[in-house]
This record gives C-alpha cells, structure tokens and sequence, in this order.
C-alpha cells in the first residue's frame, strides 16, 4: 500500500483527536482566565475607585474649611480689628499651621491695608482691584485660586473671603505641599502616581516622577464627569475625579500589571499548565494514532492479497473464454492451412521442376504460407502465455506497442460485432519500467468492458499522451455511460451492472489493484454527450530511477 496514503491518515486523525481533546481544555481555560482577569479588574477598580473618592474628599473638605475658617473670622472681628496689625497678628499665630504661609486685609477698594506673613514689603503696597480674582471675590463671595508660584517662586494658592458688606477681604496664602503629601498616599503601586490639574491640564500638585506637563493621552481625560471615572490607556489604567466646582481633576495613574500582579501569575501558571496538559495529549494521541493506522496498514495488505487472488481468478475466467475463442476461431484453420501447405509442399517435391512454369514462385509461395502461419501460432501461444498467474516483473515497456498487442486479440470479436476500434497514439511516447503482463490485462478489461457496453456499430476510441511525468492512457466508448449515483462505486470488489451469469464485478476491482500496486492511477466518468471514458495514469519510471 502506499505510504503517502497511510501517512494522511496519520495526520487527519491526529488532527481530529487532538483537535476534540484540546478545544475544550483550551476553552475552559481562556473563559476562566477572562472571567478572573474581568473580576480582578473590577476589583481593581473599586478598590481605586473608593481611594480616589476619599482623597476628593479630603481636599474638598480641606478647601471648604479653608474658606469657612476665613469666614468665621469675618464674623468674629469687626472690620477695624482685622484693620490693626497687632490683632491680625495675633490671629495669625492662633492660625498657626504648617500649610498657612500668611493672611491679608484688603478693602473694598483693593487695597492692602494689613499683611502678616515673610511678604509684606512686597504685598502692602499692591492695589488688587483690578485682578481677576478680586473681581470674583466681590461678586461670588469667596475665591480659591489654582496653584501658582508668583514672586514667591513657590507653589501656593489662595483662599479669600469677603464680608457680607463687601467692603472687607481676609485673604491667606496656602502651601501646596500639604496637598502634594496627602496625594503621595495614592500612589499604591511601584509605578503609580497621583496629581490635580486644572482645566487647562496645568499641574496643581508636584507629580512623582517629576513630570512638569500631562501627556496628549491624559489630556484627552479632561472632560467633565460626575463622580469617579476609569480609563484604560495603552497599559495604564487612570481613575478620575473632579472638585473644586469642576475647576480641579484629580487624577490616579497605576501600571496594570502592577496591580493585576496576582492574576497574571495565576494565569503564567495555567499556561504553562495548558501547555503540559496539550504535551500529553499530543503524545499519547501520537501513540493512539499510530497502533490504529498500524492496524489498519495490515488489514489493508490483507485485502490487497485477497485482491491478488481475486485478481487471478478474474484473469483466468477472460482468458480462458478468450482462449477457447481463439482456439475455435484461429488454431483449426491454422492447423488445416499447415496441413494443405504441407501437402502441397510434398507434392512439388514429385512434380519434375522443367514441366512447371513457375515452380520455383510456388515453393516460396508455400514458404510464405508457413512462416505466416507460424507468426501466427506464436501469438496464440503468447496469449496462451498470457493466462499463467505471474508475480510483477518490470520491464522497458512501450505503451503504444502494449495496447496495439491488446486490441489485435479482441479485433476479431470487434469486427464480428461491427465495433470499430480507433487508435490516437502519441509518437515517440516515453517507454516506462512497469509490469507488461498485468498492464496489457488492464488494457484487455478495459476494452472488453467498453465493447460490452457499446452496441453493434459503436466505437471504442484509444489515445496515449505523456508529460514529464506520467504517460496517460484514454478508453472512450459510444455506450450509454456510467449512471452518477453508481460512479463511485465501479471498482469496488463484486460490484456490476451486467445481467447475472455475464459479469463477475471483479474487473474494475482487479484493474484497480493493479493500476495502484505500480504506482498509477484509474478513474472513470462520463463523456459530455455520451459514453464513458475510463483514464489510466502511469508514472514514467526509467532504469536510473528505479536503482537509485
């Protein structure tokens, strides 16, 4: 059998078995791995989530009480006391906190009227009445700056406050490094950060890796949201939160695989659990698959032997119907034809050679009758020949000359039904080592099937060509063909379409066998009008070839 074929089971059935074992395996393990990675990121993200609301909070509370700080001492002092340098700074020092740099009184005309703090050189002098944040001061009743350095030339901001009469503004200047403290606690991973910016994505607080601007991909996160919010970019995951009024977004960045550290080593290790789990399949499916095509491989060369010997039984039934035509047909007037050329020979041997004219044409004429008749008592011997069982032996054989050799023991037969046999042989057709006896019996199969199913005045058209390759051989015939639900079916063993008695079902089944065992290939379908055409294939084998 050949290799090539048992070797594509081989691979078709590893692929089936190992394809069924590990699709769920695989399956299951991707919808877990997805499951946990989903629920390890929503984990995550509440965990940040509910750190980033509690820092907003902070802030914000921080802020307000700020402002309400301001304010309750609006209430408590009147106008003229927070005027007096001496009570502001005794207020100042009961204020006293890490995070209040100083605290200004300006009136309602935007004048420094009392400063405490390091700047009072610089501030008592300034007039604020036309800045921004004295104009906004007046008409919201409190202001809180964003981070900014100054002259200071240190980050701060300010909370100011106005009296109901808006002629009096108690104003302190804060610095941001309590803010930039209380963020250094949100940064929960390695990687992590945490920072405010404004609207205009200008930093609010000291980022940790000293980064003096956000990135185009956090910018994009500066649109306003209620509550906190994750984003997921590239392989940052960034929790948000505005305050401050929408004026203030508070921003957590963590490295993702940071904070899913224990996720990702479960999942290493179910992968490389998958892969020892698909390892084993794989070898033992090798192993399963080999034992089974092996079995196979034997209970094939079985059938090929009972093939064999179905073989030589359908061979000798043709021949032998063959042969007793031939012997009727061609050997008793072979033998009549000899006996009167004999006879006629020893009469001219009597005759006196001067009284016969042309004695001499005669006796070569005689000559001519038995040599004939001896080339033709060789063929019937070489038919005769024909029907012994013989293993395969290879030979140079001409295709051509070998389907000449056929159809002259069946042109007779032909003749007598009015069947014409054409021929369309390539010339100078490559000869090929292969079995000149079994092919020739393939040849006569096919032909003696192509006459039965042809009717009286039909043809059986035979034509030869060649590739590089292969030698290619055609039996058309004028029949009715091959109806299509039993196409498939012509070469397997005992199959026929003849009436009972006429036809064993062994032919196709034998030409099969044969045309497989040297390397080739038949196949059979229907002509476009009518008939059927049957097509052998075989390979161009030279003498070089076969030894290497």
């Amino acid at each position: 059998m050949n290799n090539k074929y048992y070797a594509s089971l081989r691979k078709r059935f590893l692929i089936l078995i190992i394809g069924v074992s590990l699709t769920p395996l695989v399956g299951i393990s991707w919808s877990t791995a997805y499951y946990f990675h989903k629920h390890a990121i929503k984990h995550v993200t509440h965990d940040l989530e509910r750190m980033v609301s509690t820092r907003q909070e902070i802030i914000t509370r921080s802020l307000e009480n700020q402002k309400e700080q301001l304010a309750r001492l609006l209430r408590l002092y009147s106008s003229e006391d927070l005027k007096n340098q001496s009570n502001l700074e005794r207020i100042f020092v009961a204020l006293s906190s890490d995070s209040i740099i100083d605290l200004s009184v300006i009136d309602g005309s935007g004048n420094h009227v009392a400063y405490v703090g390091p700047y009072s050189e610089k501030l008592l002098s300034q007039n604020y009445k036309e800045t921004q944040w004295f104009q906004d001061v007046m008409h919201k009743g409190s202001y809180i700056s964003d981070i900014f350095s100054g002259f200071r030339e240190v980050p701060h901001f300010v909370v100011a406050v106005v009296n109901p009469l808006r002629n009096l503004i108690l104003r302190t200047t804060i610095n941001s490094d309590y803010y930039n403290s209380l963020l250094r606690g949100a940064q929960i991973s390695v990687n992590g950060d945490a920072f405010i910016v404004n609207r205009l994505g200008e930093l609010q607080t000291q980022r940790r890796f000293g980064e003096k601007t956000i990135s185009e991909e956090e910018a994009r996160l500066l649109t306003f949201h209620e509550g906190t919010q994750v984003n997921s970019i590239k392989n940052n995951l960034y929790v948000t939160s505005w305050m401050k009024d929408g004026e203030w977004l508070l921003l957590v960045k963590v490295k993702r695989n940071s904070v899913l550290k224990m996720f990702l080593e479960a999942r290493n290790l179910d992968i490389v659990l998958l892969i020892i789990a698909s390892l084993l399949i794989i070898t033992v499916s090798i192993m399963i698959v080999r034992q089974m095509v092996n079995k196979i491989a034997k209970a094939d060369y079985k059938r090929a032997s009972l093939d064999s010997q179905m073989l030589q039984v359908e061979k000798m039934a043709s021949l032998g119907r063959l042969a007793a035509g031939v012997a009727h047909e061609v050997n008793n007037p072979l033998q009549l034809i000899t006996d009167q050329a004999g006879w006629i020979n020893e009469l001219m041997d009597d005759e006196d050679p001067k009284k016969i004219k042309n004695i001499v044409e005669y006796q070569a004429s005689v000559k001519k009758i038995l040599n004939n008749v001896k080339r033709a008592s060789a063929v019937t011997h070489k038919l005769l020949g024909f029907s012994r069982k013989m293993e395969t032996e290879k030979e140079n054989v001409d295709i051509n000359i070998l389907v000449r050799e056929t159809v002259s023991f069946v042109e007779d037969e032909a003749n007598k039904e009015e069947i014409s046999i054409n021929l369309d042989l390539q010339d100078e057709i490559p000869a090929t080592m292969t079995d000149a006896a079994q092919i020739q019996q393939v040849f006569f199969n096919l032909i003696n099937n192509g006459m039965d199913a042809v009717e009286k005045g039909g043809s059986i058209d035979i034509s030869t060509t060649s590739d590089n390759k292969n030698i290619i051989i055609y039996f058309a015939d004028s029949g009715p063909g091959i109806a299509d639900a039993i196409l498939d079916k012509i070469f397997d063993p005992f199959f026929t379409t003849k009436a009972p008695g006429k036809g064993t079902g062994l032919g196709l089944s034998i030409c099969y066998s044969i045309i497989k065992k040297l390397g080739g290939e038949i196949n059979a379908k229907n002509r476009e009008k009518y008939g059927s055409v049957f097509t052998v294939i075989l390979p161009i084998v030279n003498l070089t070839n076969r030894v290497s």
